[in-house]
């Protein structure tokens, strides 16, 4: 089947093989065999076929260039320093993804056919000129008819459709690159683009963003300095977001920041204070932290906006984060790698990853913790994890990025700031909170649960295990018998090991508890005064079954 066979916009195509020609990629389009699809005139200019230097820069010219899907892959590897090297994250970082608006009829259109009604019937005033025009959706002002100023972010019509196309242009050369062997820095384009797909399918949800809104907004509604703007569910459709106007500062616009004298300082406390909460006490955080998407507004409140892009953190993933900070602060390697493999990190050389990593450490020892910059670290970690093609949940690379970003727009305000002292006070408390005695309880309670339904299980397996040994050969019929005594005394063992556990885990959170209880039993609280009777008669237990038996 012929190139032309298998894509449905050859010319899309080829406007896209002219673009990579014209910023210095003829090396690439050789490689892939694809000259045939340049005029004679470029297969005659030699020097273009040459690989040069300049790659992240020249492709960030060819994705702006290329617009459409094309600049929203540039935005999405710009977060992803696991997928693509570090050079090539900061290129796409510059990229900025503004596209001419849509006309007024356009996006009027929309509105009517998603409301069913007149634009006049849904909004008081409407602005034409849209505040903020991207390449999924633009933003335009407009006034409810109960008074309220009101944000609508308008999806630009066919954008699915669009984007379907482009993404399969991709796809189809991701595949091709894969199966004329053309490597890039150990990256994968086919896992690139098909992660790239389903990033772009959260963004075009509109429901899913309407909803993420609301999850902040409850998040967030007894903190006086985070202002979250509010959803009008009535005005809001799959193609529709309408919420509150907010009337700020972007975060990147510096020199305004400081004409209006807020509170620098206070200001970007209150911003990692607030995005430290989201990870570690809501464990649902803003995953798309341009500085475009966060606002500065008077008495150094701030404001997020564009909420299509959130990280999920579950209570292991936020204890796995604190163990990473916490080893990070020691420049301790044995447990970052623990706490990285704890998390899921699969693939790649371990030992070559822990030399490499000692190396990088290395430089922070016997650093004072305001001269440790968490970012750099995170991107040291990143980019090896990458290089030595390590995979790791896609929630805690939007973390690190968000870190990353928000720490170095913190540099540029003032360049004393370091996360580490700025975040010392809440760590501690992460910490103290890991090891209190609520925490304790959880722990010895989910261990307990998951030992007893471990236990309970090992016979029903091992009968499995039987069966199926029985249904292969028959003639072990003879072995059958003995290996169920087998299967009796291991119940009973076992049996006798989760007593052990219990009481050991008893024993433990009754020292634990000892000073966090007034009521008084013998000198000792309530809850350690029972945990250790509880201990010994289980203790007395055992000893009885196994006296009965007669085996020591």
């Amino acid at each position: 089947m012929s190139i032309i066979e298998k894509i449905g916009d050859i010319r899309r195509f080829d406007h896209i093989i002219n673009v990579l020609f014209k910023y210095e990629f003829g090396f690439f389009i050789e490689k892939l065999r694809l000259k045939d699809r340049l005029s004679l005139h470029q297969r005659l200019q030699k020097g273009k076929f040459k690989e040069k230097k300049t790659q992240p820069e020249m492709l960030r010219k060819v994705f702006e260039e290329l617009g459409g899907a094309f600049v929203k892959l540039a935005q999405f590897l710009s977060v992803r320093p696991d997928l693509i090297p570090m050079d090539y994250v900061r290129e796409f970082e510059k990229l900025q993804d503004k596209v001419p608006p849509i006309h007024l009829e356009e996006a009027k259109q929309i509105v009517e056919s998603e409301f069913k009604k007149p634009l006049k019937d849904v909004f008081k005033k409407f602005d034409g000129v849209p505040i903020a025009s991207a390449s999924i959706a633009q933003v335009h002002k407009a006034k409810l008819w109960t008074g309220e100023n009101v944000a609508v972010k308008v999806q630009r019509p066919k954008i699915k459709q669009i984007m379907e196309k482009d993404i399969d242009l991709m796809l189809f050369l991701a595949n091709y690159m894969k199966n004329h062997d053309h490597q890039i820095r150990g990256v994968n384009p086919v896992a690139i683009v098909n992660e790239f797909q389903r990033w772009t399918e959260k963004e075009i949800d509109f429901e899913q963003e309407a909803s993420n809104i609301q999850v902040f907004g409850i998040n967030f509604k007894k903190d006086k300095n985070i202002v979250i703007p509010e959803l009008y569910n009535d005005y809001s459709t799959k193609k529709i977001i309408t919420m509150d106007f907010i009337d700020g500062v972007e975060l990147n616009n510096i020199d305004e920041v400081k004409e209006r004298n807020y509170d620098v300082d206070k200001m970007i406390r209150i911003g990692f204070d607030c995005i430290l909460k989201q990870v570690f006490v809501d464990g649902f955080f803003h995953a798309d932290p341009h500085p475009a998407n966060i606002l500065i507004l008077p008495n150094n409140k701030i404001s997020f906006v564009d909420f299509g892009i959130v990280g999920i953190f579950d209570d292991k993933m936020k204890n796995d984060v604190t163990n990473l900070f916490v080893g990070i602060i020691k420049n301790d390697v044995d447990e970052i790698i623990e706490t990285l493999t704890e998390m899921g990190m699969e693939g790649g050389n371990l030992k070559i990853l822990k030399i490499e990593l000692e190396n990088r450490i290395k430089v922070l020892q016997g650093a004072e913790l305001k001269d440790v910059i968490i970012s750099k670290v995170l991107e040291d970690v990143l980019s090896l994890l990458q290089k030595h093609n390590f995979r790791i949940p896609l929630d805690f690379v939007l973390f690190g990025k968000t870190l990353m970003t928000l720490e170095g727009i913190a540099l540029r305000y003032n360049q004393e700031f370091r996360l580490t002292v700025q975040s010392k006070s809440f760590v501690k408390k992460l910490i103290k909170k890991k090891i209190g005695p609520k925490q304790t309880a959880k722990n010895f309670v989910e261990a307990t649960t998951k030992l007893k339904d471990f236990t309970i299980n090992i016979p029903e397996k091992t009968s499995f295990f039987l069966k199926k040994v029985r249904e292969a050969d028959v003639s072990l019929k003879y072995i059958d018998k003995d290996m169920r005594n087998l299967i009796m005394e291991m119940d009973k063992s076992s049996n006798r090991v989760t007593f052990g556990m219990i009481i050991a885990a008893l024993v433990i959170a009754s020292t634990i508890m000892l000073p966090y209880n007034e009521i008084q039993i013998m000198d000792m609280s309530a809850f350690s005064f029972m945990g250790f009777l509880i201990s010994g008669l289980l203790v007395l237990i055992i000893v009885i079954s196994i006296l009965k038996e007669r085996k020591f």
